[in-house]
């Protein structure tokens, strides 16, 4: 392989296996494509790895293997590692198989919904390895299906357009999955991300243990999940919000109640702001609003809005479960807006828990950046 040599002194994060090179920190590097695997030297010439480097990025490499390991190697020794860890963890039917960076695999997302797989691509580093990535998946597990959800923001980066479709097997464009005994549509195609936010489950699992006898609002409801689990939990009265067409009508096949579940197809935003939040428990999981650095200010005038709203109008001693996916928001940040919201709405609010990490969706210990779901559990008194 070609040779990246870092600049003095900018070796430090690779000893300690953080997986990024900034462009930066660069000595000197080959003429190369994106995606192109390089290997990685100190300015001394010590080898630290190998990566794969993108000739325009900030983030100009990300390290497949910390040794002079074939990185191919330590791409199918990562991959078999990632399995074994979800067959001792999360030896379930729907699950992440593959957490990117948290596994040692940047750039890649591996959904599994029994017997069908759903990767996300996001750098053209791993859009270069995606046949040998199918490849190794059939070997490992010989699935019904291999599904390619590339349609992330952070492909433009890359430089690499919208992909999507089968790459493997039998089409299977929809799956059923049971978690904590509920059953659901996915819709591996056509739905959000890879059809389910699996990084929910355990919050789900919460939800579903405080909703006997309650009354639950789940806005940014998607096609229920938390929806289902609060049913399944007792709760007398659903209400749940989405604006998206599609969604609502998946969530109308997904198990549904009419005589204790209602779907509304709005904005939820205007729905807070205009119907009265008379509800013992309200779930706030909306989409990203921070997708870049640059929308962070905007995005947390949007956290800090929604959750005002909701705090000024919902009854004492009600639950507020509060989230952000927006990985530039951490989760100091998202405290620091929710303070605000409080205050803004004049309420007295006790933190009662936080987000419970699913055990498949790992984050490296060298890369906190990696943690990107955060959630608040609120009591409004």
């Amino acid at each position: 392989m070609s040779r990246v040599t870092l600049k003095p002194g900018k070796e430090k994060s690779l000893v300690n296996r953080h997986p990024w090179i900034f462009s930066g920190a660069i000595a000197s590097r080959p003429d190369h494509a994106a995606g192109d695997i390089l290997s990685v030297y100190s300015f001394e010439g010590k080898l630290l790895g190998s990566g794969y480097f993108h000739p325009e990025n900030s983030i100009a490499g990300r390290m497949l293997s910390f040794t002079a390991e074939n990185p191919l190697d330590t791409v199918r020794k990562n991959l078999k590692a990632a399995l074994d860890l979800r067959n001792t963890f999360v030896p379930t039917e729907a699950r992440r198989l593959v957490n990117a960076e948290g596994d040692g695999l940047p750039g890649l997302i591996i959904d599994q919904y029994g017997d069908v797989l759903v990767m996300q691509i996001h750098t053209a580093g791993m859009e270069k390895l995606k046949s040998f990535l199918v490849d190794e998946l059939v070997t490992l597990l010989h699935p019904k299906a291999i599904y390619q959800k590339c349609t992330a923001a952070a492909r433009r980066q890359e430089g690499l357009e919208d992909a999507k479709g089968l790459l493997y097997g039998t089409e299977t464009p929809e799956v059923t999955i049971t978690e904590h005994g509920i059953s659901y549509i996915v819709s591996v195609l056509e739905g959000q991300k890879t059809g389910f936010f699996l990084d929910q489950r355990e919050m789900r699992k919460k939800i579903l243990e405080l909703s006997k006898d309650k009354k639950v609002l789940n806005c940014f409801a998607y096609t229920g999940g938390f929806s289902l689990a609060a049913l399944k939990g007792g709760a007398s009265v659903v209400h749940s919000v989405e604006i998206s067409e599609e969604a609502c009508k998946l969530a109308h096949r997904n198990n549904f109640d009419p005589a204790k579940h209602t779907i509304f197809q709005a904005d939820a935003f205007d729905f807070l702001r205009t119907k009265p939040l008379d509800y013992d428990i309200v779930i706030l999981d909306p989409p990203a609003f921070a997708k870049k650095r640059a929308d962070v200010v905007m995005a947390s005038k949007g956290y800090r809005e929604i959750n005002r709203v909701a705090i000024q109008k919902m009854p004492a001693n009600s639950l507020l479960l509060t989230c952000s996916c927006s990985s530039y928001i951490d989760a100091t940040l998202f405290q620091q807006l929710l303070f605000q919201a409080a205050s803004d709405a004049g309420r007295t609010v006790q933190i009662l828990g936080r987000h419970i990490q699913a055990p498949d969706h790992p984050v490296s210990i060298y890369h906190p950046e990696g943690v990107y779901l955060k959630s608040l559990l609120l009591y409004i008194i």
